[in-house]
């Protein structure tokens, strides 16, 4: 993880491209070695499921081995040759949708049945195993320099190696990395990161566009991207200037619109499916609401109480954030103040799904604090880790539990992990990135050497 930063004057943030010291050849396959052993090793935890018939014969909780990407290849007719949106609605983002039926093409050559959906799960796979190789090399990177706002100096190994092993052998990111299609909006915002290392504003835009049309969150980049803009209007310290922001913002206009258009005007309502189930889910697995509901101490039913409470304490939130990246007395790196947003983002959500820790992973990676011990750093990642990995089984587990609940079929009391222990967990997660918002906002507000 990178160990040190800077602000800069003009730097990444002014007009045009700028010379960065290359990382070596080595630094480089290495990352890209360690991204392929991640991806093995993701492929891998699905084993029971993928060869062992966990996903056909009922075990995938007993093994904790679930993937959408198998059932929902039969869920939304891909298997029979549907297009998303077209033929049938789809609950996810268009370029997720169009990952989906690339896939199901791929494979559609091969004899319909059980092989080819494995099949499409393996391409998947392979996919998500790239995407996951590019995010790792793109933190590698921007660690190595010192953060998307470093100024030039010289490329450090060591502290891409970290970063980059940490994004792909994190065990969050091995238990988590085939659950969803979120690696590839992961592996679109860290190369937005990149391209604003360099000062490419609206080759940044794009992609942040298009991982927003991959999943919503990487839109929330925005945010501390207008902040640090306001804070140079403010301070005038060599930052964000106000025509790279807005550069930055219609690069992504123009690329999403570029992938949604076509959809919309193909097919409107399919395609506002993935808006309307945002709005209309109710609390789901996960989320702060679903644990207070169960206690008995928040009304988790009541679908517009739990959408204004989240919405407005995300809003909250994100003015708090802002207020810090303006009022500190150094200015905060944009990978720090994106790790806040995107944290409080799910922080405050109904719906916290156990694969968007894989959102976390690169940005707090590219957070690591400049400013407190290594040691105490190291030992709040390791909580936060800890309790991704208990909350990661103690879903599957929960969700067992539930399946075997009132089941006539199931002789004697269900197995799996009840509601309180669900809890546990659950608050255990919650807790584990606060503490990892509390030690990014304490190295935000120490003024110290960023680079120590």
């Amino acid at each position: 993880m990178t160990t040190a930063s800077g602000s800069r004057a003009g730097g990444a943030n002014a007009a045009g491209p700028r010379h960065v010291a290359p990382e070596t050849g080595r630094t480089r396959l290495w990352l890209a070695l360690l991204g392929i052993a991640g991806a093995v090793l993701a492929y891998l935890a699905k084993w029971p499921c993928r060869f062992g018939g966990a996903w056909v014969e009922g075990g995938q909780y007993t093994y904790a081995c679930y993937s959408d990407v198998f059932p929902l290849y039969y869920r939304d007719g891909l298997g029979s040759g549907a297009v998303p949106y077209l033929d049938v609605p789809t609950e996810y983002p268009v370029l997720t949708g169009g990952l989906m039926y690339a896939a199901a093409r791929a494979v559609s050559w091969l004899p319909e049945g059980l092989d080819r959906a494995f099949a499409y799960f393996d391409f998947t796979a392979v996919v998500l195993g790239c995407c996951l190789v590019a995010a790792v090399m793109g933190t590698g990177y921007l660690a190595g320099r010192g953060g998307a706002d470093a100024e030039d100096g010289d490329f450090r190994p060591r502290a891409a190696l970290l970063a980059g092993g940490f994004v792909a052998l994190a065990p969050a990111a091995v238990l988590a990395g085939l659950i969803n299609w979120d690696l590839l909006a992961v592996a679109l915002v860290v190369g937005a990161l990149v391209c604003y290392s360099r000062g490419r504003m609206w080759a940044a835009g794009a992609l942040i566009g298009l991982a927003t049309a991959a999943k919503f969150f990487p839109f929330l980049v925005f945010g501390p991207l207008f902040v640090l803009m306001l804070r140079e209007v403010w301070r005038k310290e060599g930052g964000l200037q106000a025509a790279d922001f807005l550069r930055t913002l219609a690069g992504a206009a123009a690329a999403w619109a570029a992938v949604n258009l076509p959809v919309y005007l193909a097919a409107p309502h399919n395609w506002a499916t993935f808006f309307r189930f945002s709005q209309e889910r109710g609390t789901d697995w996960g989320s702060l609401y679903y644990a207070l509901g169960g206690y008995g101490l928040f009304d988790s039913g009541d679908l517009d109480l739990v959408n204004a409470t989240g919405t407005g304490a995300l809003v909250v939130c994100c003015a708090g954030i802002g207020l810090l990246g303006l009022l500190a007395r150094r200015r905060p790196p944009l990978e720090q103040l994106v790790f806040l947003v995107v944290a409080a983002f799910l922080l405050t959500n109904k719906v916290w799904s156990p694969q968007f820790v894989l959102w976390l992973l690169p940005l707090a990676a590219l957070a690591w604090p400049r400013t407190v011990r290594p040691a105490v750093a190291a030992a709040v990642f390791a909580l936060w880790q800890a309790a991704e990995v208990c909350y990661f089984f103690g879903i599957w587990q929960h969700l067992l539990y539930v399946s075997q609940q009132g089941d006539p079929a199931v002789a004697g009391p269900p197995a799996g992990l009840p509601f309180e222990g669900y809890a546990l967990v659950l608050l255990g997660r919650w807790a584990g990135v606060v503490a990892m918002c509390v030690l990014t906002v304490v190295d935000c507000l120490r003024k110290g050497d960023p680079r120590g």
